[in-house]
């Protein structure tokens, strides 16, 4: 799997940057971005197909817990392999040319990592939609789910892993030939190529202190996002906003304002007004209501709300329309930890593809110092395969 991916990030930047260098900056960061997030919509679909279908049929296979360590890898490979690509691809091109051409490639990608992290992305699609076709349609098609936020939580860790192998060969490279001016034998290659690393490593640090400390503001949620999620299951990993039942549900405000209190905290009373607790006879048997707004008082299912906002940025959303935080389903929700092997064993895999399509990119022969010039032709294909020794120059 590792070997095809390669392959078509190489053909790919290999077919970006043949048609023009302006083409290339641009479509490296969007054809990276597109490729992950297709690999977390297959995850989703797979999941639902194989797996939480089979659960809900009780005559259905044992599938396992594949919550555990299958589904979070490979949310967690859709990022890691993609930003791979994006620093092998950035870091080939400057090794052979050099310049600061590099520069506007990588601001874009920080760009469009925080719009996608930050949810604007989804929410700029979603106005897009509802503007070519219809509300319904459009949260069907770019609404959030329970996967993707788990993608955007995922992104902290696994944007660190592909600096390891780099980091890594500059110091081999620097041990074995302890040479500091730019030519094959250089630690970097060159110092543009040290400057692309510095730059990348810098700025996916603060891509993450943006996102974990909301020093930009998340996207809002709208009541869209409410009635596609109302529907729902908790069990279901899809599931974005958590499911509760409420009494008493006022229809035709879907925020469901009148369960704040003045000081825009949830209402103690809020639960029930009824003097005590119904009996399942009870629930079968609709009350009537002296309220025009409330219907019955049998429980109905709801999704569930949180307090009225008080964070940096909530007016923001209020303006937006949204006024009211969001409850997290569980079922995505308070994970296990993977176990340090597994860790471990992932940031191989990230770092061994980092590298090996560095290599497909240059030459594993210029990449260890022993050629004078990057490897072209059909040589770097094989090299996927074998090797030959000496190393093909």
């Amino acid at each position: 799997m590792l070997r095809v991916v390669r392959v078509d990030c190489a053909s790919l930047c290999h077919l970006a940057c043949k048609w023009s260098v302006s083409c290339c900056h641009f479509f490296l960061p969007f054809g990276t971005a597109f490729a992950e997030t297709g690999m977390v919509i297959f995850t989703r679909l797979m999941y639902n197909r194989f797996v939480h279908s089979n659960k809900s049929d009780p005559e259905g296979p044992l599938v396992g817990d594949q919550l555990y360590i299958p589904a979070p890898c490979l949310i967690m490979s859709a990022h890691a392999f993609a930003e791979g690509c994006r620093l092998t691809a950035t870091l080939s091109g400057v090794i052979q040319s050099g310049g600061w051409n590099w520069i506007p490639t990588s601001m874009l990608s920080v760009a469009l990592n925080l719009s996608a992290r930050l949810g604007w992305s989804r929410f700029m699609l979603i106005q897009l939609g509802k503007k070519l076709c219809s509300g319904p349609k459009a949260m069907a098609i770019f609404a959030p789910t329970g996967w993707s936020k788990y993608h955007d939580e995922l992104k902290i860790y696994a944007g660190y892993f592909r600096f390891a192998a780099i980091i890594s060969l500059f110091v081999a490279r620097l041990v074995s030939y302890g040479a500091f001016q730019e030519g094959p034998t250089f630690p970097s290659f060159n110092l543009s190529a040290l400057w692309v690393l510095i730059f990348l490593l810098v700025g996916e640090v603060i891509e993450d202190e943006v996102v974990t400390r909301e020093l930009l503001p998340v996207n809002p949620a709208g009541p869209g996002l409410l009635k596609v999620n109302a529907n729902g299951d908790n069990a279901d990993p899809t599931q974005l906003i958590s499911l509760e039942h409420l009494p008493n549900v006022q229809q035709g405000d879907p925020w469901r304002m009148s369960e704040l209190e003045k000081s825009g905290k949830l209402s103690l009373k809020r639960t029930s007004t009824l003097e005590s607790v119904p009996s399942v006879a009870d629930l079968t048997t609709p009350v009537q209501s002296t309220s025009p707004t409330t219907t019955t008082c049998v429980p109905q299912k709801v999704v569930s709300l949180g307090n009225s906002e008080t964070d940096a940025w909530s007016r923001l959303r209020k303006w937006f329309g949204q006024p009211r935080s969001l409850n997290s389903s569980p079922a995505l929700h308070g994970l296990r930890e993977l176990p340090f092997a597994v860790q471990l064993s992932f940031v191989g895999i990230v770092a061994e593809f980092t590298l090996g399509l560095l290599a497909l990119l240059v030459g594993a022969g210029y990449l260890r110092g022993t050629c004078e010039n990057v490897l072209v032709g059909p040589d770097r294909i094989l090299g996927l395969v074998y090797w030959e020794l000496p190393l093909p120059c």
